[in-house]
Order: structure tokens, then sequence, then C-alpha cells
């Protein structure tokens, strides 16, 4: 990829690239530009007021691009005259087109931008084309700036910048308010699932001395470990800091070194739980054969019933390849298994000599039911959950009877 991406472009741009081990990229919202949203005139940073080339020289590791789309874009959806899925559409097959996916992807979005990438997320999960499902998996981390999450104040955001944006655009808005609920929604499953890392910031301050167009009850998406920071300006200028000492940018660029230090590996991007733990290979603690645990463990009796879940499992697993968005929901659904076993089943009861009925209790209580409601989205069902139990055991990551 690198600078194939020719920065003379309008709808995508190349900030820096240098072989990078992670991909930002800046999405900008209402009104915005690819370049004046980021940029500060009169800035005395020897770069310039464009602070995308502040991060390229203080994060040199990192790749980093712009996409730009027209301002009639979010007038247009919040008429109800185009919807944020086709243009998530655009963006994922301009970004599969540039070979997006091999490495991390982080978002960092303004205002409107911020419900865009949210869409391209969701959009690239659901989607069947291995491209988009490759980005989708390889989306790391999302930082919001001033994105407004609830209708009312999107409402007013849209009523205050769009010109011919009227009361009854208002009420249409929010009477299809559904929506927006149902991708906020999806947002957080998706961020509970994966583990993705999400930052958020709000304005402090008001809008041409007319309102707080995005307050921290607004910007925050209600995604644990997401807790918004309030910043000393309004919705237009916060991301617009003046230097490198402001709020604004040496907070992100924190967060960025910290999520992706220079030294990360390409292939273990945040949002993808659970790779190094290797599941699904063999352990080397515990060699003997599924048929030696159910024996050792008095479960001879479930041998047939084991074998034939753990193969079920198996074929569609090992089907799917390292590096698909399918493949990482079920490497997450192993890791949440293995882990529950081991310290809600294992140690408190197996090693404890718990009776069979007692283990089976807890197993459905603290395994099978949560996990298969957690993945539900996913199609996970009880069955899945237990034939995946029990191809850990025969891949022996987890026991049956004690040490």
């Amino acid at each position: 990829m690198g600078n194939a991406v020719s920065a003379s472009t309008n709808f995508f741009a190349t900030i820096s690239a240098n072989s990078g081990t992670a991909d930002v990229i800046f999405v900008h919202g209402l009104s915005g530009d690819p370049v004046e949203t980021w940029s500060f005139d009169g800035s005395s940073e020897p770069e310039g007021g464009y602070w995308p080339n502040w991060l390229s020289a203080d994060l040199p590791h990192l790749n980093l691009y712009t996409i730009g789309f027209p301002a009639s874009v979010f007038a247009q959806w919040a008429k109800k005259e185009m919807n944020l899925y086709d243009r998530a559409k655009n963006v994922l097959e301009t970004l599969a087109s540039y070979e997006f996916g091999g490495r991390p992807i982080i978002f960092i979005c303004h205002s409107l931008g911020g419900l865009l990438v949210k869409q391209i997320i969701r959009t690239a999960r659901e989607s069947t084309d291995e491209d988009w499902q490759r980005i989708g998996a390889r989306c790391a981390s999302v930082i919001f700036i001033a994105t407004p999450h609830s209708g009312s104040s999107l409402a007013g955001l849209l009523k205050f910048f769009v010109q011919g944006f009227t009361s009854v655009h208002v009420e249409k808005l929010l009477k299809d308010n559904a929506e927006l609920v149902e991708l906020n929604e999806s947002f957080r499953a998706h961020c509970h699932r994966t583990s993705m890392a999400v930052s958020v910031y709000h304005e402090k301050h008001l809008t041409k001395k007319s309102f707080l167009v995005v307050d921290e009850r607004s910007a925050d998406p209600g995604v644990n470990g997401a807790m918004p920071i309030p910043i000393d300006a309004d919705h237009i200028n916060i991301c617009k800091p003046s230097g490198r000492d402001d709020l604004i940018y040496t907070s992100i660029r924190h967060r960025l070194r910290k999520l992706v230090p220079p030294s990360c590996p390409t292939d273990a991007p945040k949002a993808i739980a659970f790779d190094d733990d290797a599941l699904d290979e063999q352990s080397g603690t515990d060699r003997r054969d599924l048929m030696t645990k159910m024996i050792d463990a008095g479960r001879e009796h479930e041998y047939g019933f084991a074998n034939d879940s753990q193969s079920k499992f198996a074929r569609p697993f090992l089907r799917t390849g390292l590096k698909t968005s399918i493949s990482t929901v079920y490497k997450n659904l192993l890791a949440d298994i293995e882990q529950r076993f081991q310290s809600l089943i294992f140690h408190p009861l197996i090693c404890s000599g718990a009776d069979e009925a007692t283990i089976a209790t807890a197993i459905q209580a603290q395994i099978i039911e949560p996990l298969s409601q957690k993945y539900a989205d996913d199609n996970a069902t009880a069955k899945t959950v237990m034939n995946a139990l029990y191809f850990l055991t025969e891949r022996c990551h987890i026991r049956w009877d004690k040490p």
C-alpha cells in the first residue's frame, strides 16, 4: 500500500505511510474537511498547524491517512435522503482497494464522523466479503472527538449546522431514533466481544456562544472503560490543537503510543483478542488423548458424546483460516470458555472433589448460559459452547480430573 494512495485525491489521502505497524485513519464530521478539520491557523509548530503531521513526526511507526467527503453527505443523511450504510460500503470498498486489513486499524473521528465509523465497523462485521471482514476484524481502536451518540443532541447539532434543516427534519430524526439506538447497541456489543479500545473526548465551551453541541452525556458511547474526557474548546475547535502541549493532542498521542508501541508486531492488534493463546493448537501440558482424559475423570460414559461434539466444533473452526473475523469470534469464544472453566470450575470445584452433578450445574450456569448469550449475535447456541468446551478438552487446554 504505502504511498500508492495519492494525496491529491478528494476522497482518500495519505498523510504518511512508511510500512508502519498500524494504520490510523482520520474521519471528519459535519461541514468538515480532510485537512481543515484537523488544522489550527497560526500554530508555531515546525510542521505547521495540521496536527496529523505532528503525529507523523512523533510516532513515525504509524501510517496516517485521512478520509474526506462532501459536506452534503451528513446533510442528506439527516434529511433521510441517503443512509450511512451506503456511505460505509463506499468507505470499506475504498479501504479494501488499497489493501487495508493487514495491520491494526485505528479511527480518529470528529463529530458525525464517529457515527459513520460505527456503521463502517458494523457493515464490515456483517459482510460476507472477505476483504471487508478483514478490515472489520483489524479495527483495534476508535477515538471519538465530540461525537453525539444520542438523537436529541444530534438533532440540535444538525439544526445548528445544516442549512435548511427544519423542525420537521428534527421531528423525523427523533422519530427514527431507533436506528441510532440500534447502531449504538451493535457497537457496544462488538466492543464487548473484541475488547476494542475506545477513547472519548467532549467539548466544554459553547459553540458560537450559543449552546453546547455535544455534552458529556451525549459523548458517552456506553462502552466499559471509555470515560469521556472534557476539553476546553467548542465543537469546531476541539479537534484543532494550537500546539503539542494541548490536552487533546498529548492525550491522543499517549493513547496511540500505548495502544501500538513502536515494537508492536503487526499481526497482533488489540481488538483481536487471544491470538497469542493458540487455543487451536495442542497444549503441551497434558498429552493424554480424549478417551484417556474422560476415563481418568470417571466420565468414560461421556466419551462418544464428547468426541462427536469436539469434532463438530473443530470442522468449521479450522476451516475459517487464521485471519478472518469469523475465526476471531471462534478464538474469543474459546478464550472465554477456558478462562471461565479454570477460574469457576476447575480450581474451585474439580480440584476440591465436587461431585459430577455440582460440576454440571456450575458449567451450565457459569459457562454455557452466559457465553451463549454473549455470542448470540454470532449465532452461537448452548450447543456451540458445549462443543467448544469438548474441543478444548481434546486439545488439552481443559482437564476434568484433579492433577
